[in-house]
């Protein structure tokens, strides 16, 4: 049976690579952050929260009717990179009896860096309002008064927060059909998470690694200033998954 691939994360956390190394597998098509797709997910994880719920069904169906599409017309397994899918996770599983999740995470210092640099992550702060809940940015019940107030690397960093504790709540409830993978760790040792790859997906081992430089995993030091980070640590002092 056709096998769907979702590969998501916390954002800013290596899923691109992740996504790309998956889809070196001859027996898998990669789609990374194809417009058909992603574009729809990303709708749907950033809205759902907000919109009618009729539209919000609508646009689930639609989305339903494109992924079994694009796995009827493959010969491969079909691996789906976008990174906001994880907000779709149990729709997709309760859709797709051969659907699986990637889910990628990095530590919250070099998320956030990079986050603060990316203008396109930044632009949803802009985009979505910030009094309303959103779990794609974080926002709940509880802090939806004060969010719009906060400094953006406490933002982010309930962004990042918000995402890994959907990541740990899909394993818990998921064992079989999710598979979390630290990107530092990836990038310092690929081949242990190659080979537990293959196993999740129980295909072979037959994965072609990039070139890539681990010199940056460190970038965040010469970055982040000492009142960000107290901002940031403050944030993840809320981690139930640690």
């Amino acid at each position: 049976m056709k096998k769907l691939i979702l590969i998501s994360g916390t954002g800013r956390s290596g899923t691109h690579l992740i996504g790309r190394t998956i889809s070196t597998h001859p027996d898998i098509k990669g789609r990374i952050e194809s417009p058909d797709t992603f574009n729809l997910i990303t709708k749907i994880a950033t809205t759902q929260d907000n919109k009618n719920p009729l539209y919000i069904t609508y646009l689930k169906k639609l989305l339903v009717f494109k992924l079994t599409r694009i796995l009827k017309k493959s010969k491969y397994h079909i691996l789906e990179k976008s990174h906001p899918s994880i907000w779709l996770a149990e729709f997709i599983f309760s859709k797709f009896n051969n659907a699986f999740l990637i889910g990628v995470w990095r530590d919250v210092e070099p998320t956030i860096n990079s986050m603060l640099q990316h203008q396109g992550v930044l632009s949803w702060y802009k985009l979505l309002q910030q009094n309303k809940k959103n779990r794609f940015l974080g926002i709940s019940e509880s802090n939806k008064k004060y969010f719009k107030n906060l400094s953006i690397e406490e933002k982010c960093s309930l962004r990042w927060l918000s995402h890994k504790n959907e990541l740990y709540k899909l394993k818990n409830k998921y064992p079989n059909k999710v598979l979390l993978i630290k990107y530092d760790d990836f990038l310092k040792n690929p081949s242990i998470f190659l080979e537990d790859i293959s196993h999740f997906l129980d295909i072979t081992n037959n994965f072609k690694l990039e070139k890539f430089k681990i010199d940056s995993l460190d970038k965040w030091k010469q970055n982040l200033t000492l009142k960000q980070l107290e901002n940031i640590y403050k944030i993840t002092s809320q981690d139930e998954t640690k």
